[in-house]
């Protein structure tokens, strides 16, 4: 089973609204589109190893199309053109995240790392950072990055406005003309030993955008994020997890800071108070956003597995997806992912007019960022499930794909707070933040009252 068949309804020029992107760049996500169908789809199971998991092929294939959307101008899109890049508008961005994830979630995911960085420098104006890894970031060399966020003593805990970033364990120290970083991250990817980002068709790692503090006590005052070159000595990682979806496509492993030195230059934010914004508005907020887009594109491709297979497979001499009861589950796919697709534009299109809606670490943007990704998440979770409902044992069958985004898009609900964070922010995007009980006791047993 294939996607085979044309379907008005899911193509970019039909289903990007024009209130929110042009002509230009509604044909900019008909050539993902394209790429992904001729290039991504035929080798999609590869991107894992094929049943047996063969780590080597997995990675082959990866770096291979990876290379292909450097090519491209994938990852250099969000870089404004004064650096070189192609200066494209968050819009674009949202798309090129769709559009990928209809391939794989995980490959739309690595590509969405070099976007992400690029903006955590663009928001605190790091004219010096950028045009340092601008070279790389345009060149025609493959190079990934990774975001350290996430600490062992609690997942959600770095991600809740109500425990003030004093949760953080990984502190960061002045030092003559260094920072000295010591901590424990936990989750991040891609991430592990330098060689293993460097192949024929990748050139290697730009590095740990880290969250650290320089006081859990100061809470939002402490907060920084650092630059961690890939092969800065003190910095050492476990062996990748075994999930059950991502593999390969996104190393997730531990890192353990001893005592890792940096120069001063490579701490992001600059001012006070500014990494904390940086943190909530674009780690975790556009990283929420972001996700909503790639549950879309995933939920979308779903629903084109089940679509094919419902037209091929007969109920009494007619087709599935010509009785009733099916049609109507086809419907109300279609619905979910419509639907998540024009709210988590809307919210792109509030993102780029801060003068109306607020800056992103604005709780009331965190509640909106939040709403697109929890949404896009339980549409994932719906189509998927309903499709593989609809297709019995096929679905359930590694050969016709499906089981692969359900294994998939789990995560992408789960990671940066989860679904259960995500409704909390959005009601304390309502009426305001709250604390939960017992945590002044925790403050004081802590040291971190007053």
């Amino acid at each position: 089973m294939v996607h085979d068949e044309y379907y008005k309804l899911l193509a970019p020029e039909y289903k990007y609204t024009r209130a929110f992107c042009t002509e230009d760049e509604i044909r900019m996500a008909e050539t993902i589109r394209k790429f992904v169908n001729k290039e991504i789809m035929p080798v999609r199971r590869d991107l894992e190893g094929g049943w047996h998991r063969d780590e080597e092929l997995a990675v082959r294939t990866q770096h291979a199309l990876y290379a292909r959307l450097v090519e491209l101008g994938v990852t250099k899109s969000s870089l404004p053109t004064k650096y070189g890049g192609l200066g494209l508008s968050p819009v674009v961005r949202q798309m090129v995240n769709e559009e990928l994830s209809r391939g794989d979630i995980g490959l739309g995911t690595l590509v969405g790392k070099i976007h992400w960085i690029v903006s955590f420098m663009l928001a605190a104006q790091r004219d010096d950072l950028l045009t340092e890894f601008a070279p790389r970031i345009v060149g025609d060399e493959s190079w990934t990055a990774c975001v350290a966020i996430t600490e062992p003593a609690g997942g959600a805990n770095l991600e809740d406005p109500a425990q003030e970033f004093r949760t953080v364990r990984t502190i960061v120290k002045e030092d003559g003309g260094d920072y000295v970083i010591n901590g424990h991250k936990i989750w991040p990817g891609p991430a592990g030993p330098l060689e293993r980002f460097q192949s024929p068709k990748m050139q290697g790692h730009l590095g740990y955008w880290t969250v650290c503090t320089s006081d859990p006590a100061k809470g939002p005052e402490g907060v920084a994020l650092i630059h961690i070159p890939p092969d800065a000595e003190g910095m050492t990682f476990s062996k990748p997890y075994e999930k059950m979806g991502f593999c390969w496509s996104d190393d997730n492993v531990d890192i353990y800071f001893d005592n890792v030195r940096v120069p001063k230059r490579y701490r992001i934010d600059t001012e006070p108070g500014q990494g904390a914004h940086i943190v909530k508005g674009y780690v975790i907020g556009l990283g929420r956003l972001a996700g909503a887009a790639r549950l879309t594109g995933l939920s979308q491709a779903a629903l084109e597995i089940v679509l094919n297979a419902a037209k091929h497979r007969e109920i009494v001499g007619l087709p599935q997806r010509e009785r009733s009861l099916f049609a109507t589950y086809l419907a109300e796919m279609f619905r979910s992912i419509d639907l998540a697709r024009q709210y988590y534009l809307s919210v792109t299109w509030q993102v780029m007019n801060p003068d109306i809606y607020g800056p992103p670490w604005s709780p009331e943007m965190l509640a909106k960022f939040s709403a697109a990704r929890s949404f896009a998440g339980d549409c994932a979770k719906f189509v998927c499930n309903v499709a593989m409902e609809m297709m019995g044992s096929y679905g359930y069958a590694y050969e016709f794909n499906l089981e692969k985004y359900m294994r998939d898009y789990k995560i992408v609900q789960m990671w940066l707070g989860g679904a259960h964070r995500d409704r909390l922010d959005i009601a304390q995007g309502l009426y305001g933040p709250f604390k939960w009980g017992g945590f002044e006791e925790w403050e004081k047993k802590q040291g971190l009252g007053g």
